[in-house]
């Protein structure tokens, strides 16, 4: 070993089986890290989000709301179906292309009002309707209502979209039937509770699901389903999707999180600031003047605090309580403006990972302990800062914990390898050299050992040698342990002068000495 470099083989083996384990053990479990690597997803949204860097919410898009306000307002808590009746007319009138209820009104004992319901939908011709599919396939599957009509929809092959296994709850027969189209509503946490992405399209019976959402931007958009093209877990493409200008069009490349699930790319918190065009439905209802939605779609929703107790409001990344109708607004807002969260998955994590690491491993062997350890802090905050950045400037959303904890994991053992083996080195060094030089120059060569390198330097010397007269005939006379005895007496003592003058000893022989010193001019 020369220089700072220590052994390659060990430290190339024995960081190699660190990776195997440390990455294998993440990849293997991927739950044992799950909560913390959300969480700092939920800081790149919290950190975007200060630094006023989110995406703009789609102007296309509008928002009626049963709030608060409406409810203490009209004086009623639960309102009949006839006054959502009046709402679907007055945003009818308005002329919006599109009217996506994101209130589900079902079969139940009370009719009153359905006639009326009924009739807005009919007058209206543009209302999506959402119900709700079973994904948990533990029930056996059961057919359909035949008044959702998904037998009209495009087929798809199994296995390239989220299976369902059934209707969970439909709306009324009659609001289905004369609906423009009808999307499901569900919306699956991740582990911790917090929404961050929905699912565009689903199978159901060898058949293709829309989303809510993607159902009523295509009835928005005069958008043909049938050029939904789902490719795998990780993407999807909108085939033709009109953008730009009308009449424009492109396929549009979703990028999907592995699993078939888009990750919602949030415009910000609920505030007017990030979501101009929300109106109260009872200030919808009392106005004198007829709205003008021309160009608009338009979700109406219960978001008041009362109908967030029956699930309509979830954590998100950037608020504990969301109304999940603005989460289908954002998943539309992205379609709208191509502007996408793109996850990356293990591939990546893993390229990422053994490349940082032969890096570190490269710099162990080669460099310093000093050096190697700067190296070290800088990939690990300049990969941290890759992640946060790629996110900020290109949506990118890059595994974070998998690589970093592998990567301090890699740098550990190396720094251990490395002093370990530094001080047997040393140990080796200094019992080999002790007795041919000072503790001052052992010292400066513990500090820098390329002072050992071969080839050397040219410098003015003084040489010294000494041995003890007439040791011949002494040796002849003596008995061989008084001969050890005056030899090491006499090395320790001279040997000991030579070094208090930084002499080097350069070798010994028999009863001689032979050392330099380095000239001081």
């Amino acid at each position: 070993m020369t220089g700072h470099s220590v052994p390659v083989r060990t430290l190339t083996w024995g960081n190699a089986l660190v990776f195997l384990v440390v990455f294998g053990l993440i990849t293997a479990f991927p739950r044992a890290l799950q909560y913390f690597e959300l969480k700092t997803v939920d800081s790149r949204f919290q950190i975007r989000d200060a630094l006023g860097m989110n995406p703009e919410y789609s102007n296309a898009l509008v928002h009626i709301n049963l709030d608060n306000y409406s409810k203490q307002a009209s004086g009623i808590s639960f309102w009949p179906k006839t006054h959502y009746a009046d709402l679907i007319q007055r945003i009818s009138e308005g002329n919006a292309e599109a009217i996506a209820c994101d209130v589900m009104f079902v079969e139940w004992a009370d009719r009153t009002g359905n006639e009326e319901l009924t009739d807005s939908v009919v007058n209206a011709g543009s209302v999506i309707s959402p119900f709700l599919l079973d994904f948990s396939h533990a029930a056996s599957p059961t057919a359909p209502p035949e008044s959702l009509a998904l037998d009209l929809n495009p087929s798809v092959e199994p296995g390239t979209v989220p299976p369902a296994s059934g209707v969970l709850v439909a709306p009324l027969a009659d609001i289905a039937e004369q609906s423009a189209g009808v999307g499901f509503v569900n919306i699956i946490p991740d582990d911790d509770g917090v929404v961050r992405r929905v699912r565009l399209v689903a199978e159901l019976d060898g058949v293709l699901i829309p989303s809510f959402f993607l159902q009523a931007l295509s009835a928005y958009l005069d958008y043909d389903i049938e050029n939904i093209v789902p490719v795998d877990g990780s993407k999807l493409i909108l085939k033709d999707f009109p953008v730009g200008a009308k009449g424009s069009s492109r396929d549009i490349n979703v990028p999907l999180d592995g699993q078939g699930n888009l990750v919602v790319n949030l415009a910000g918190p609920l505030n007017p600031e990030n979501y101009p065009q929300s109106y109260s439905a009872w200030d919808l209802l009392q106005a004198d003047g007829q709205p003008d939605f021309s160009g608009k779609l338009v979700f109406l929703s219960d978001t008041s605090a009362q109908h967030g107790e029956s699930g309509d409001f979830s954590p998100v990344p950037l608020e504990r309580l969301f109304p999940r109708s603005y989460v289908f607004s954002n998943a539309a807002s992205s379609l709208l403006h191509s502007e996408f969260i793109r996850p990356t998955g293990n591939l990546f994590a893993a390229v990422a990972a053994v490349l940082l690491s032969v890096l570190l491993v490269l710099v162990c062997w080669k460099a310093s302990t000093l050096i190697f350890s700067l190296t070290a802090l800088g990939v690990i905050v300049l990969y941290a800062a890759s992640v946060l950045g790629l996110f900020l400037f290109g949506g990118w959303l890059l595994p974070a914990l998998p690589v970093l904890i592998t990567l301090i994991a890699v740098y550990l053992f190396s720094s251990v390898y490395r002093v370990t083996v530094m001080e047997r080195y040393e140990g080796v060094l200094a019992g080999s050299l002790e007795s041919y030089l000072s503790p001052v120059l052992m010292d400066r060569i513990r500090d820098d050992p390329d002072l050992l390198k071969l080839g050397g330097s040219r410098k003015r010397i003084s040489v010294f040698f000494s041995d003890i007269v007439n040791f011949t005939a002494f040796t002849d006379q003596a008995d061989p342990q008084e001969v050890q005895d005056v030899l090491e007496r006499y090395f320790e003592e001279t040997t000991a002068i030579i070094f208090e003058a930084d002499g080097i000893v350069d070798k010994y022989m028999g009863d001689g000495i032979l050392a330099f010193f380095e000239n001081s001019t």
